[in-house]
Parts: structure tokens; C-alpha cells; sequence
């Protein structure tokens, strides 16, 4: 029945301003430049195959986090329907993950608690439609791509260990580093590379011309990991969703 409900509001909506006016409204824009400000937050993970490609780890979990963006857009306004949306925006992402390894043969067991912070600079570029619904309010569907650039950041890990020595007893030992996020050496665990590059997807409405609300998706298409020669073909590529408050002058 909610989404019955949900349904029947939007097609009521659209029906509405519909009978009020041009949904798509073909005509020469007001202005060929916009441009505004956006901010919000943002929650960040990765996808991996750390699990297929290391026969030792026996159990590999990340866990998104949230931070948060800001930056500047501007519009080419081709017509009043369409527009090519591109911009610099700062991204803060934050993701965590849990890991545990065990060699029967070596007589070994480990566990690694990761933190990894991020800031990066991105440019968006996205094909961006505008739909009237009504005569100040417009639903933006967009869809494009975008690349980002890492310049800072932080990666902590707490790692734990079980072995035995030469004589058969068992030892413990922990360990905890701090590293440059981005400056990981190429045969670390997790070393990331500045660049990433993916698609970006996303919806949003923009009231009186001025006030923007929208939720977008990215979806890293680049191996973002550093892979030594010799290693494994380990694959890791970041996901990012985020909720955008904006102003257009």
C-alpha cells in the first residue's frame, strides 16, 4: 500500500504540472552560464577481491563510513531542459575494514583493524536534464562520469598475532602503523593510488531557481591499488554516495 500510495503521489504530481505547463520545455535558456555552490555529506567504501586472490585470509570485511563534501558547479545551459554540469569539489571519505589471515603450515594466525581517511579533489562532468514540475520547481536527472584526484590523507592499522617459535610456544605480538593514505609503499597492504575515475549517477530538485537538494552515486571504475610485480592481481575500486545542499546565483 506505501508504495502504491508513493506511486500514485508522483504520477498525481507529474500529471499536475503537466496540465500547468511544458514538462520539457525545449526552449533557449535565460542564461548560458550558472553557477553555484553545494555541500552535504557523503558515505564512502570499497569494492575488493582480497578474499579470491589471498588464500591465507580467511576473513575480509570494509565497512562504509561517512564524511563529507564541498565545492563549486557550473552549468552550460544548452537549452531549458538540458545542461552539461562540471565543477571542483572537495570529498573527505572515510571507510574501515576488519581482516583475518591464518597459515596452517606456517602455524599463524593474524588479524588486522583498518581506518583509512581520505581527501580528494573532484571534477564531475554530467550530462544533466531538467524536467519542469512545476513553475518554479525542476527535477534534474543527471548522469556522467568523473575523476579525483587524492592530496592528502591518513591509513591506521592495529595488527595481532598468534605463532609459535622454534620451540613450540606460542607468542603474541600487536602492532600499530600510521601512514600517508596516499604515499604507501607499493608492497604494503592496501597502498592506494592518487587517481580514481568512474561514473557518477544522480537525481535532485532545484526550487525557485535557486535552492538544490540532490542525492548522487559514484562508481569507481579504475584499480585504485597498487600492485606490486609478482603479487597477486588484487582489484579495489571506491564507491561513494552523497547528499548534496546547494545554492545557484
Amino acid at each position: 500500500m506505501k508504495r502504491l500510495a508513493i506511486l500514485t503521489l508522483i504520477i498525481t504530481t507529474v500529471a499536475a504540472a503537466w496540465s500547468r505547463d511544458r514538462i520539457i520545455d525545449t526552449s533557449a535558456p535565460d542564461k548560458t552560464l550558472t553557477f553555484g555552490l553545494r555541500a552535504g555529506l557523503n558515505s564512502s567504501g570499497i569494492s575488493d577481491n582480497y578474499l579470491s586472490k589471498l588464500p591465507e585470509l580467511i576473513q575480509g570485511n570494509f565497512y562504509w563510513r561517512m564524511g563529507g563534501q564541498a565545492g563549486a558547479v557550473v552549468d552550460l545551459n544548452i537549452r531549458r531542459y538540458f545542461a552539461i554540469e562540471t565543477g571542483l569539489l572537495w570529498e573527505f571519505r572515510k571507510y574501515e575494514g576488519s581482516l583475518m589471515a591464518a597459515n596452517a603450515d606456517e602455524d599463524y594466525m593474524g588479524s588486522m583493524f583498518l581506518r583509512a581517511r581520505a581527501h580528494y579533489l573532484n571534477i564531475p562532468a554530467m550530462a544533466s536534464f531538467r524536467l519542469n514540475l512545476g513553475e518554479q520547481t525542476k527535477w534534474h536527472l543527471d548522469a556522467g562520469v568523473y575523476y579525483a584526484y587524492g592530496i592528502a590523507g591518513k591509513r591506521e592499522t592495529d595488527q595481532y598475532y598468534a605463532f609459535s617459535d622454534i620451540d613450540g610456544q606460542l607468542i603474541f605480538d600487536h602492532d600499530k602503523t600510521s601512514t600517508k593514505y596516499f604515499k604507501a609503499d607499493q608492497k604494503d597492504f592496501l597502498a592506494i593510488k592518487h587517481a580514481d575515475f568512474g561514473l557518477r549517477l544522480g537525481t535532485g530538485m532545484t526550487f525557485f531557481n535557486r535552492y538544490f537538494i540532490g542525492v548522487y552515486y559514484q562508481h569507481g571504475l579504475r584499480n585504485v591499488v597498487k600492485n606490486p610485480s609478482g603479487a597477486p592481481k588484487i582489484t579495489v575500486r571506491n564507491r561513494n554516495w552523497n547528499v548534496s545542499l546547494g545554492y545557484n546565483f
